[in-house]
């Protein structure tokens, strides 16, 4: 999905509060925030580094109502249209998922970029909240 096959896209989210210090932190210091974590962790190399941008989202949360079930379905049929993306994690796949989910989702499409038939989709499939589970 990225015109130049040297390059790779690649999004960070960051958890923020509208109005805490890294909501409003500004743009070009939240992708150098961003590009020295990556650089620590030995993902990236800042100089390699071409371009960005910041997306705030306020309230970004999943919502299940009456209409989920047909709305997603509609969301996952036309993903399933583009046969090089794998949706991952809570915002990829417009669902509830806890970090464990989303990052099992990530692992199952790496793993399908090499060859395996994961489905994303399954991951976090059952109807209840395991964090509310007595």
């Amino acid at each position: 999905m990225v015109p130049d096959k040297k390059h790779v896209a690649l999004g960070l989210e960051y958890f923020a509060t509208e109005g805490d210090d890294l909501w409003e932190m500004p743009d070009k210091k939240l992708i150098d925030l961003a590009l020295n974590e990556l650089e620590q962790i030995h993902l990236g190399k800042k100089k390699d580094y071409v371009d960005g941008f910041v997306i705030r989202v306020p309230k970004a949360y999943p919502v299940y109502d009456s209409t989920y079930p047909k709305n997603i379905k509609i969301v996952r049929d036309y993903l399933e249209k583009i046969k090089n993306l794998q949706p991952i994690g809570r915002y990829g796949m417009f669902k509830y998922n806890n970090m464990d989910h989303s990052i099992l989702t990530g692992i199952y499409a790496a793993d399908n970029i090499l060859g395996a038939k994961n489905n994303v989709w399954e991951v976090n499939a059952d109807q209840e909240y395991h964090e509310e589970k007595k």
